[in-house]
């Protein structure tokens, strides 16, 4: 009887250990190792920790169809105690431009469209007017951001709702300066992704806007999310973007949820979180929703195919406008910023895990760069592999590929330059006092895990250096950046010696000044110098330069300036250029005649070779022509 219990009992414990493993073994797991059911309390304190610095945050994790969780935190106006929830609207920013992309295999898979073909056939006659290479450009050029386009800022925005262009109006208007040769330069192009979208429409013949409410919003019945840059297709979110507020890092508020894009198939999608959420779970390949949005599974399973590798590799760099993101897994998708919000969408087309976030905060990081780590994995972890190569040759100057080379504009190159000093240990580093702190970490030959670290903010990206045929880059998601090269070399070391000349000509004027008061205070009746006051005028002159260089930058940032509006500057930066040349004519005139010291003179001589150097400076920021 005894070894009967004891038997039983054993077969109790047995039983319950094996329908335990079973049930523990059956739990899913994400793709970061953590199990989904520890991803609600995971970022509930991911949010606990953060919410002194953040404003309203809407996030929802999924696997299929399956919610794993879902929350709306903080506030979606501070002032007004605007508490986010279910209607809370948030502008998508970038992450529109994967609605082009989804609407272009659509037209694939209809047989309307070629994405091998010049995209001309699909345009009318003559649209392009500023193209350099007779090369084709075809739609998967557009998808990969390497049409070869300089960056459109001027007037990609408009002033308010009812300055909006039409898109085909706004195409031409801001149609920027082709610079490279088509496939051999990747450089986000927003102009390039809007061209997409005006194809949709001219295959179509309906707006942007109605193509996508017809053929993916209708479809997934998402209701609340609007395209059009005036919301005229969903009036509804126009209210609720008025009653938000936009707020910056350390939540000082920016203004109104209003982002009026002309180019609006580039970035212009505003809705709530379910929307959003409705679309990404359709993004996965065989679910509900991609059964919405395709006929056929095999047109989803091309569009997460590879149409750009990473210089000299198989690996993927874009899949048809969908960014490859490298933790354990690869996670496919966009991120977007407007003025006021950010958001990001990111799924894993093997195991249907995805991530959305939307906030209300501009160029928000902690939570669209930190929360997909819990969710995929250690950025980098796919990209591991043994061995480091020695960066001596990586190391030097590196500018952004996505830049005006030509123009007022060019100014707005000077922002991306780099340089990457070695830091040792077979890894990389740059460092600008601190304001902006770049490590990195190499991960296997030629490949780093770059953290950049901007006051509070950290963005991590996997980054790969190449050299072919003698173009050096490293390349990233969003395009590559490009070793020093002699023509943006001129551009840095002007710029550089300008700010010597404005520094020369401040302490001239200072000097100058403190040497009247003190005649002043002495009651000195010397006869003046005749030729001093050719010296405070160029160094005026000279120091006028930095008011137009800010004009200009300042009216660049808004994305709104006209160009006619940069006739002045240029007119202004012409007559700036020719100062110090009539500066030099009457010196050599006049300096026989001179009643100064020797000293003095040298002053004179070293302000016109300052001022010829604000004249070379105008030439190189070619600030004399639009």
């Amino acid at each position: 009887m005894k070894y009967r219990l004891i038997s039983v009992i054993l077969m109790v414990v047995i039983s319950f250990s094996f329908v335990s493993a079973n049930v523990f073994a059956s739990e899913s797991v994400l793709p970061s190792g953590i199990p989904d059911s520890e991803i609600p309390e995971r970022i509930d304190s991911y949010i606990e920790e953060n919410k002194d610095t953040t404003a309203g945050v809407s996030i929802a994790v999924f696997r299929g169809e399956e919610i794993l969780y879902k929350t709306g935190y903080g506030y979606a106006n501070i002032e007004e105690q605007l508490v986010v929830n279910e209607d809370t609207v948030y502008e998508w920013g970038s992450v529109s431009k994967l609605l082009v992309w989804v609407s272009v295999m659509q037209l694939l898979e209809q047989g309307k469209i070629d994405l091998d073909v010049d995209v001309q056939e699909y345009l009318p006659e003559n649209f392009f007017t500023r193209l350099k290479y007779k090369d084709p450009i075809t739609m998967k050029h557009l998808m990969n951001h390497n049409a070869g386009w300089e960056d459109a800022i001027f007037q990609m925005c408009a002033i308010d709702s009812d300055s909006i262009l039409p898109l085909d109006q706004a195409l031409k208007t801001t149609e920027p300066r082709q610079i490279n040769k088509p496939g051999k330069v990747c450089a986000y192009s927003n102009w390039g992704v809007a061209l997409a979208g005006y194809i949709v429409e001219r295959i179509s013949g309906l707006p942007f806007y109605q193509y996508v409410q017809d053929n993916i919003f209708k479809p997934l019945n998402i209701e609340h999310t609007a395209v059009s840059p005036q919301h005229i297709d969903v009036p509804w979110v126009k209210t609720k973007l008025l009653e938000s507020e936009g707020y910056t890092s350390n939540l000082s508020p920016i203004g109104d949820g209003l982002f009026n894009v002309n180019i609006y198939p580039a970035g212009s999608t505003a809705g709530t979180l379910n929307d959003f959420l409705a679309f990404a779970k359709a993004l996965v390949p065989n679910s509900e929703g991609s059964k919405k949005l395709f006929d056929n599974d095999e047109t989803h399973n091309v569009m997460f195919t590879a149409t750009l590798k990473f210089p000299g590799t198989e690996i993927d760099y874009n899949n048809h406008g969908f960014w490859s993101h490298e933790y354990n897994v690869q996670a496919l998708g966009h991120g977007g910023n407007t003025i006021m919000n950010s958001s990001y969408l990111l799924i894993d087309p093997v195991s249907g895990v995805g991530i959305v976030i939307m906030t209300n905060q501009s160029s928000e990081t902690i939570y669209t760069y930190g929360l997909p780590p819990m969710i995929f994995g250690e950025l980098g972890q796919m990209s591991h592999e043994e061995g480091r190569r020695d960066v001596s040759d990586i190391k030097g100057f590196y500018y952004s590929g996505r830049l005006i080379k030509e123009g007022i504009g060019k100014m707005y190159s000077l922002t991306s330059l780099r340089f990457f000093m070695d830091d040792g240990n077979n890894g990389l580093l740059f460092n600008m006092s601190n304001i902006l702190k770049i490590e990195g970490k190499q991960i296997a030959p030629n490949t780093f895990v770059l953290t950049q670290q901007t006051g509070g903010a950290r963005m991590d990206s996997v980054s790969r250096y190449s050299n072919i045929d003698g173009r050096n880059m490293m390349s990233a998601i969003y395009g590559d950046t490009h070793k020093l090269d002699a023509e943006m070399a001129i551009l840095y070391i002007s710029f550089v010696l300008y700010v010597i000349a404005l520094l020369w000509s401040i302490v001239t004027l200072i000097s100058n000044l403190i040497g009247y008061i003190i005649r002043k205070i002495k009651k000195d009746d010397k006869p003046n110098d005749s030729f001093k006051k050719y010296q405070i005028i160029l160094c005026i002159a000279i120091i006028l330069l930095l008011f137009i260089i800010i004009g200009v930058a300042s009216m660049m940032l808004t994305m709104e300036a006209v160009v006619t509006k940069f006739i002045p500057y240029v007119i202004a930066s012409i007559l700036l250029g020719i100062i110090p040349l009539v500066y030099a004519i009457i010196f050599f005139k006049k300096k026989s005649t001179f009643s100064c010291t020797k000293g003095q003179k040298v002053s004179y001589v070293i302000t016109m070779f300052m001022g010829f150097i604000m004249t070379i400076a105008i030439l190189a920021l070619e600030m004399y022509k639009i």
